[in-house]
């Protein structure tokens, strides 16, 4: 059980893929997006529009959305996170504690989980010996080990977890069935954009495939609903399965992200940018010339 513990660990935070953070990318990309459309409503306008360049404009906006969806799709699907084909997505993770629900006792929950002694109790006596043992008005620091609040918090979690209270909890309490049911019903609610991200982002799907599977309208609001669901139920399954969590989950800026912004995006010769263009213009113009003789 110890080395699935370790697993869920590394899918949730230490993973290069980790759950946390692919979170934090999603939510750091929502409120760079959220700025930049700020940045369109102030632009200046022109008879045809924003007195913006279009083609810039166009890849941020697409890049933003397919990244965004790609990303809810891989945090929210339900496949294996095991083997060869394991992947880092809370979907995964919850099916996984959900297939060994039987083994995540209330002990498993306190020890080897979250690394503290089931006992508080003895913990508590523990904290109290050391603390008469000092010298009176003197300073001192209390050692990790005699800390018996978060086992107290452990236990009361799983208290309101396994349905139990503490004059009737036991080490062999589990977790019931309905607090998976609960989760898997929020996360059920981003199906939709992975059905979308299926048949129009990561699969060229036909248009009988894509009927009735594409989301006929998705804008930013429904993208910072999706990203706080998962985020939320992420901050849930951290703190139950890996005693971990997502924290305030967008990163706070160790740079000024909006440097520069008060001068032109270009400044330089315009006919180096359109010889480049036209460069790439000729070559791939007779990218169609193919010599089935060359194959």
């Amino acid at each position: 059980m110890r080395q699935r513990i370790e697993l869920w660990q590394r899918v949730f935070d230490t993973d290069d893929n980790a759950i946390s953070k692919a979170l934090s990318k999603l939510t750091w990309d929502l409120a760079a997006f959220s700025c930049v459309v700020e940045m369109v409503r102030q632009a200046p306008d022109a008879d045809d529009g924003k007195r913006l360049n279009g083609m810039v404009l166009e890849m941020l906006v697409s890049g933003f959305w397919s990244t965004t969806m790609q990303g809810v799709r891989r945090l929210a699907e339900r496949e294996t996170i095991h083997g060869h084909r394991g992947v880092c997505s809370l979907g995964g993770l919850l099916m996984d504690a959900r297939a060994v629900r039987q083994r995540v006792t209330r002990r498993v929950f306190v020890e080897d989980i979250a690394g503290l002694e089931y006992n508080y109790a003895a913990t508590e006596e523990r904290y109290w010996r050391f603390l008469h043992a000092q010298t009176p008005g003197q300073a001192y620091w209390v050692p990790r080990e005699y800390h018996y609040e978060p086992s107290v918090q452990r236990h009361a979690l799983f208290d309101w977890l396994s349905g139990t209270t503490p004059g009737t909890s036991t080490p062999e309490d589990l977790i019931r069935e309905d607090v998976f049911d609960t989760l898997e019903r929020r996360l059920a609610q981003l199906d939709g954009v992975m059905e979308h991200v299926n048949v129009e982002i990561a699969h060229a799907a036909t248009e009988f495939s894509r009927t009735g599977r594409a989301l006929q309208q998705w804008n930013l609001d429904d993208a910072k609903a999706a990203i706080k669901e998962l985020a939320q139920i992420a901050q849930l399954v951290g703190e139950w399965f890996c005693f971990s969590g997502i924290g305030t989950v967008l990163p706070h800026p160790q740079f000024d992200q909006f440097a520069h912004l008060d001068q032109p995006l270009f400044t330089g010769d315009r006919r180096q940018i359109q010889a480049t263009w036209d460069s790439l213009e000729r070559e791939i113009s007779q990218w169609h010339n193919v010599d089935p003789r060359s194959l």
